[in-house]
């Protein structure tokens, strides 16, 4: 749901033109099966058997499997929303509700090493809807402050670039963007490619 939302935000600003857009998004991150190993050892555990066996259970395999394939569609909806950003020319700032995370819970029945893979999990997804798109992450921190007067800056002062391509191959759909200046000690930030939206194949009434 949360993505659907984004994603029908981003295509609506579309329709405003010629000016950079900021969305501020703010979540605790995404890991579509967290705590893997800690689930499989207490399930080990409930049924008195060792984890190896678990490993080769035909109904575990076929969880892991469907696990696998939401995994797989939660990285396609990253990849939608972050185009659908680019093209309405809009960077998503990510913010990290939980601020800094000095550890986990000492009531959570997770090894530290699944806490760490989950926590490392939800902040890379952040951070790559926000690189992706121009902007950044405000992750693993208390002083969020600090982060939105960078917001502030960086959608204060901009320049919009436009350029019409010579490349005519529908097959590319993906074109490599490269901006150079020649003033020295600056440093640039700009969007690396674009994708165009794929086109949907006529229909045959």
């Amino acid at each position: 749901m949360a993505f659907e939302t984004a994603y029908d935000l981003v295509n609506n600003l579309q329709k405003i033109q010629n000016r950079r857009k900021a969305v501020i998004y703010i979540s605790s991150g995404y890991d579509f099966n967290p705590f893997e190993t800690s689930r499989l050892e207490h399930q080990a555990e409930i049924l008195q058997a060792q984890t190896s066996d678990l490993e080769n259970d035909p109904f575990f395999q076929q969880e892991r499997s469907t696990n696998a394939l939401g995994e797989a569609d939660l990285i396609r909806e990253e990849v939608e929303l972050t185009r659908a950003a680019n093209r309405a020319n809009a960077s998503l700032y990510t913010i990290d509700p939980r601020g800094l995370v000095a550890g986990q819970d000492m009531s959570d029945e997770v090894n530290n090493q699944d806490f760490q893979a989950y926590l490392r999990e939800t902040q890379d997804s952040l951070r790559v809807l926000a690189e992706n798109t121009g902007g950044f992450a405000i992750v693993n921190q208390n002083d969020l402050n600090k982060g939105l007067k960078r917001i502030d800056a960086e959608t204060s002062d901009y320049y919009i670039l436009g350029y019409y391509s010579n490349n005519p191959d529908p097959l590319r759909r993906t074109r490599q963007l490269d901006i150079k200046v020649t003033r020295p000690n600056i440093d640039v930030k700009h969007r690396t490619s674009y994708t165009f939206r794929q086109v949907s194949a006529p229909s045959s009434k």
